[in-house]
């Protein structure tokens, strides 16, 4: 697929159901989706890049593996969290009714699963010795 920056953020909007961008700013998507892929640039040996992002004119993401499935959702998560910083001045929850604590840390631990089979991945057809 090897979607550039804007088709990244606009399904990232939709994945927020924000598609109008009345509640996160493309900005601060931005900066999600850089942050989405230093995460997944630590697990892959490829040097990885997204057209439109810190001046790439190409995206790679998509040639070995289908990873901006797996951006989007980290990417997701990273605005998720940032939103829940920016309405903790505002919003205090119901501290016995903290369901939304509960969840986080089990999709937090399925996207680090996911990381790290695509680090195996790429591990296991690496032609260099790993140590």
């Amino acid at each position: 697929m090897n979607d550039n920056l804007a088709a990244l953020t606009a399904r990232l909007q939709v994945l927020l159901d924000d598609s109008d961008g009345s509640i996160w700013a493309e900005t601060l998507l931005t900066e999600c989706v850089r942050i989405a892929l230093a995460e997944i640039q630590r697990v892959c040996p490829n040097s990885l890049r997204i057209a439109g992002l810190d001046e790439a004119v190409e995206s790679n993401l998509d040639q070995d593996l289908q990873l901006s499935p797996l951006l989007l959702q980290l990417a997701q998560q990273h605005a998720l969290l940032q939103r829940q910083v920016q309405r903790s001045e505002s919003f205090h929850p119901d501290t016995q009714k903290n369901t939304h604590q509960l969840t986080q840390p089990v999709q937090a631990k399925v996207l680090k699963d996911q990381l790290e089979q695509v680090r195996f991945y790429f591990l296991q057809r690496s032609q260099s010795t790993p140590f």
